[in-house]
């Protein structure tokens, strides 16, 4: 509806002009009216209507003196012109103030009814004409932006109007099936100066004040960005506009990383891992150890491992899946080898997997819990023929502490300890109580150089209930005492 005041000092002519015709049925909504041109200034400037009848003679201020004044105060109403006296001077005075027409009183409707349809087709000709301009304004400062950023802008008195300013550069990337609508609206309410679109990336750029500000809402509303499933990158120190297209660089490396560091709310250089975290070599034989004995701990340690391997190597989503894969799928084959209830995880199920994680993380999580049921069932201590020295290696490696000795590690994995001792003797060339004092003594040197412990505190840590049996099976295998042992490679470090 468009909106319809009259302003005239005759009641009647007031009063009949509301009543002359049912003005909605044409498009109008009657806002009011105003007895002299004063009066009717107030209403324009409070009820701003689209058009406006005025009495050219009032007492005061003139209707074409209040018209000047509407217009010099930029109130942009569509005035038709009301005068008892047919003066073509007065009408030459309106046309010339850009009026509408110019009716006599007493007003007819015939005359009226035509006069009022035609403007309000000009108005809305004239709002569609500012909603075109307005969005063609628009759509080339987005394309100034987007131009910038792709570092490509050439318009330098359009670069010149920011140069005072300083920026951050956000980028948003969506996991979930978004329209740009939806994603540009979970960032209306956030202090953003402009939003530009680079193919499927959302790039918010913020004033250098709005930053702080910006992270502090972002976190605030983690569940709900979680739940949107949006990740974010950000430059964090305030940069010029010719530097934009830079930052835009520097995220995008950020875009490639960001499967890795799920954890951070919103990712920068500054969050990156860059020091060294390589993958030790028996990775792969440690898990599946730690997998058959049920060693949690272990277990989570090495995961947390793989993840910190990726994350300082700097590697992609494709390329942490393509080395996930292969690395786990020689996990479960090492794994059937040794035991006969394990069976190799399906192209499928690890697609299913890949498929579901947003997040290094997630996949990690879901790979590990996927192993665990895999070998939920495994005994640890019951072992094929071939397989029963190298099991009982490994238990030494990881028990080598406990009051171990041939007779017990037999009945654990259910064999004669005789023919044990004798199969033993014959894949190592050496007796299983030669091979556990190895063992132990090599622990006990590796405490005795890296750690400030009593030597007793030592022989009880690697399994020697007895300090000076200690002593002497440190001395016939290293050929020093453990204290002559320790000053030796305390000298090394001094």
């Amino acid at each position: 509806m468009l909106k319809v005041m009259f302003i005239d000092d005759e009641p009647l002519i007031r009063d009949g002009m509301a009543l002359l015709i049912d003005w909605e049925d044409y498009g109008y909504q009657v806002v009011g009216s105003a007895d002299n041109g004063k009066n009717g200034l107030e209403k324009l400037r409070l009820l701003r209507p689209d058009l406006v009848f005025v009495d050219i003679r009032m007492p005061g201020l003139s209707g074409i003196e209040m018209i000047k004044q509407a217009k010099a105060e930029g109130l942009h109403s569509k005035y038709i012109i009301l005068s008892g006296y047919s003066d073509f001077a007065y009408a030459q005075q309106a046309i010339r103030l850009g009026m509408e027409s110019y009716l006599l009183k007493p007003v007819d409707e015939e005359e009226l009814i035509p006069l009022i349809q035609q403007v309000r087709q000009k108005c809305l000709d004239e709002t569609q004409e500012k909603y075109y301009l307005s969005n063609y304004k628009l759509m080339q400062e987005k394309q100034q932006w987007q131009n910038l950023l792709n570092g490509t802008i050439q318009d330098e008195a359009w670069i010149g109007q920011f140069c005072q300013q300083r920026f951050h550069l956000v980028s948003v990337i969506h996991l979930s099936e978004l329209g740009k609508a939806e994603v540009e609206t979970a960032f209306d309410h956030y202090p953003v100066f402009e939003r530009v679109w680079l193919d499927s990336c959302l790039y918010l750029i913020l004033e250098e004040s709005a930053y702080d500000s910006f992270n502090k809402q972002f976190l605030e509303r983690q569940r709900l960005v979680s739940r949107r499933r949006f990740q974010c990158q950000a430059v964090a120190i305030p940069m010029t506009i010719r530097e934009l297209p830079q930052a835009v660089r520097k995220l995008n490396k950020l875009q490639e990383l960001h499967f890795s560091y799920d954890g951070c709310v919103i990712l920068t250089e500054e969050q990156l891992i860059c020091e060294g975290a390589e993958l030790s070599e028996d990775w792969i034989r440690s898990l599946c150890n730690a997998l058959t004995f049920g060693e949690e701990q272990q277990i989570d340690a090495l995961f947390i491992q793989l993840k910190r391997y990726y994350q300082t190597n700097q590697l992609d989503k494709q390329h942490i899946i393509t080395e996930t894969i292969e690395r786990i799928k020689d996990v479960y084959l090492m794994l059937a080898h040794e035991h006969q209830t394990i069976s190799v995880l399906s192209n499928q199920v690890m697609t299913d997997m890949i498929c579901q994680a947003d997040t290094l993380e997630i996949l990690l999580e879901a790979i590990k819990t996927q192993l665990k049921r895999d070998t939920a069932s495994i005994n640890a201590f019951i072992s094929s023929g071939d397989n029963i020295v190298q099991k009982i290696i490994e238990f030494v490696e990881r028990y080598y502490y406990k009051d171990l000795n041939l007779k017990a590690v037999a009945e654990l994995f259910n064999y004669n300890n005789t023919y044990l001792g004798k199969k033993f003797k014959k894949t190592t060339n050496q007796y299983f109580h030669h091979y556990l004092d190895q063992v132990r003594i090599e622990k006990a040197k590796t405490f005795l150089a890296e750690e400030n412990r009593k030597v007793y505190e030592v022989a009880e840590k690697v399994g020697y209930s007895s300090n000076d049996y200690f002593y002497k099976k440190f001395k016939k295998y290293v050929g020093i005492s453990p204290k002559e042992y320790q000053k030796s490679k305390r000298k090394q470090y001094i």
